[in-house]
């Protein structure tokens, strides 16, 4: 899984608005949709509970979801029948 910061979590990094420790602020720095949550635990120090809170708090999602389209793509028109004799 790679996370990637989400608006929240980017407003969270702007204004202190959420009081993160030390540990997740530096993961959530990090996270920036190129490093897995492994690489970003790692280069921040963080634990597990960490990253889950991060996400709870809907702070980051996975880039798999977060560049996921929002709405269906549209339906193709059906094909007329064969007209059978």
């Amino acid at each position: 899984m790679i996370p990637v910061k989400t608006n929240a979590g980017q407003q969270v990094l702007k204004d202190r608005s959420i009081d993160l420790t030390q540990r997740q602020r530096a993961a959530l720095i990090v996270m920036d949709g190129r490093r897995t949550v492994a690489e970003v635990m790692q280069s921040a120090g963080a634990a597990p509970d960490d990253v889950t809170l991060l996400f709870e708090l809907g702070l980051v999602a996975d880039v798999a979801v977060a560049t996921a389209p929002t709405e269906p793509a549209p339906l193709m028109p059906a094909r007329p029948r064969a007209l059978r004799s």
